[in-house]
C-alpha cells in the first residue's frame, strides 16, 4: 500500500479541480480592455466614479410680483413690488459622482456644485390691488454665491437634473435716484436638461427659481423680498 503525504494529497486535489473546473474569465485573467464590461451599472467594478466639471452661460430673468410688508408709503396694507424682465449670467464648478467611468455612463449621479451668478432688472412700482401707489423707476443688480446639491439621471445623450441651492445674495438697488444695498440668505431650485454635443461637452438648459427674503434697503420699503424665475442656457465641460 502506498502512503500519500499531506502535501502530495493537496497537489492531487488541485490537479483534479483544474481538470474539472469550468473555463471562464476572472478578474485575474480578464484582459485590460475587458474591464469596461465589468464596470457600470451592476458590474463587479461599479461604484462611485468622480468627475469634475465647469459650466457657464446666460439667462433671462422674470421677476415675480411679491407682497411686501412694513412699507413707508401711506396706509397699512401690504404692497406688491413689480419689476421688469431682465438678464444675467452664471458660472459654476463642481464634482459629479457618476454611475460609471465615463461622464456619459447611464444611470443616476449626484453633484456638489459652487455657483456664482449676477442678474440685472428694473423696478416698475408699488401696487395695491393692481393700482399703482408709487412709481419706482430704478434698477436692481442681484449677485448670488450658492452651494448646490443636485441629482441627475443619464439616458443616452440626455441627462436631466434637479436640486436645491443655499447661499448668499447681495442686492444693489438704484431707485428714484437713491442708491442702497442689502445682503442676506438666498434659496434656489434649479431644474434642467443637458444634451451631449461631443464627448465631454454638454449643452445645458433649464429653469431656476430664486428666492431672497428679508431685504430692507430699497427706497419706500422698510422690508421687501425678491422672487425670480430664470430661464438659462450654457455649456458644460465634464471630465
Amino acid at each position: 500500500m502506498t502512503h500519500r503525504t499531506p502535501v502530495s494529497a493537496l497537489i492531487g486535489a488541485l490537479a483534479a479541480f483544474q481538470v474539472h473546473a469550468e473555463p471562464g474569465p476572472s478578474l485575474l485573467t480578464l484582459p485590460q480592455d475587458g474591464l469596461a464590461d465589468y464596470s457600470g451599472s451592476g458590474g463587479v467594478l461599479s461604484g462611485v466614479n468622480p468627475h469634475v466639471y465647469i459650466k457657464g452661460g446666460g439667462m433671462v430673468v422674470f421677476p415675480i410680483d411679491t407682497d411686501n410688508e412694513n412699507r413707508t408709503v401711506g396706509g397699512g396694507d401690504d404692497v406688491t413690488l413689480r419689476s421688469d424682465v431682465g438678464g444675467g449670467w452664471f458660472v459654476a464648478a463642481g464634482v459629479r459622482l457618476g454611475p460609471g467611468p465615463k461622464p456619459w455612463s447611464e444611470g443616476m449621479g449626484f453633484r456638489l456644485e459652487a455657483e456664482f451668478a449676477q442678474r440685472y432688472f428694473g423696478t416698475d412700482g408699488l401696487y395695491i390691488d393692481d393700482v399703482q401707489v408709487r412709481d419706482l423707476d430704478g434698477d436692481l443688480e442681484v449677485t448670488t454665491i450658492m452651494g448646490n446639491v443636485l441629482v441627475d439621471i443619464t439616458a443616452g445623450n440626455l441627462r436631466g437634473y434637479a436640486g436645491i441651492g443655499l447661499g448668499y445674495a447681495d442686492v444693489e438697488a438704484d431707485v428714484n435716484f437713491v442708491s442702497d444695498s442689502d445682503s442676506g440668505f438666498a434659496l434656489q431650485f434649479p431644474i434642467g436638461f443637458e444634451t451631449q454635443l461631443v464627448p465631454h461637452v454638454w449643452l445645458d438648459t433649464g429653469v431656476r427659481f430664486l428666492y431672497i427674503p428679508n431685504l430692507d434697503s430699497m427706497s419706500d420699503l422698510d422690508e421687501y423680498r425678491l422672487f425670480t424665475t430664470e430661464v438659462y442656457a450654457g455649456i458644460a465641460i465634464e471630465i
